[in-house]
């Protein structure tokens, strides 16, 4: 009861006063059983913007958010685990491909350029890791697109667009699965013309 309506606080705090957020395409996440979820990344509360979209939602986020031990806690009850930036992390790798692998309905979110992107900067680098975890895992990405540099009072953009399939023999080949992460990437960011219409 209580993740419930802390939730929900959250939701109305964050998606509804210091932000009014609004969702377009929403269907191409909830007609989909399993996925992981691939938005750009420029705003410290997008995790939670998308995370409210389903309930079956898992975030992986940055290790350094678990190193207070009730902040780790907390992000362990709303399915959050964490990841070890600029560093090989198979551990945690395994753990997201089992996620979606194991747990019904299942949808994974993570962000594909691995962290925020500064106002002067037009996008990042493309990670390969939510590709390899998707071809691994044998599931689809949605990409989505998030207004950038949401102030607050603003009312940013969340778009779903349509999923994309990983082949699963990407990730022999290191080229391919930096070629596939590049077009994820522009994935995402093509959705910024649906955002203006």
């Amino acid at each position: 009861m209580f993740k419930k309506l802390f939730l929900g606080f959250l939701q109305f705090i964050f998606c509804h006063f210091l932000y009014r957020v609004k969702y377009y395409g929403v269907e191409n996440l909830k007609n989909v059983d399993k996925c992981l979820v691939c938005p750009n990344h420029s705003n410290t509360f997008e995790p939670l913007w998308v995370y409210v979209k389903d309930k079956h939602m898992w975030i992986m986020a940055k290790a350094e958010l678990f190193n207070n031990k009730i902040v780790a806690k907390l992000l362990k009850t709303y399915n959050v685990f964490p990841i070890k930036r600029g560093q090989k992390d198979a551990r945690s790798l395994i753990h997201a491909i089992n996620i979606v692998k194991n747990n019904d309905h299942s949808k994974l979110l993570i962000f594909p350029e691995g962290t925020r992107i500064p106002k002067d900067k037009e996008r990042g680098r493309a990670k390969v890791g939510p590709v390899y975890i998707a071809a691994k895992a044998q599931v689809p990405i949605i990409p989505v697109y998030i207004t950038k540099n949401a102030s607050l009072f603003s009312s940013p953009k969340v778009t779903f667009g349509k999923p994309m399939q990983i082949p699963e023999d990407v990730v022999d080949d290191k080229t391919k699965l930096q070629n596939m992460s590049n077009e994820l990437l522009d994935r995402i960011y093509s959705l910024k013309e649906e955002e203006k219409k």
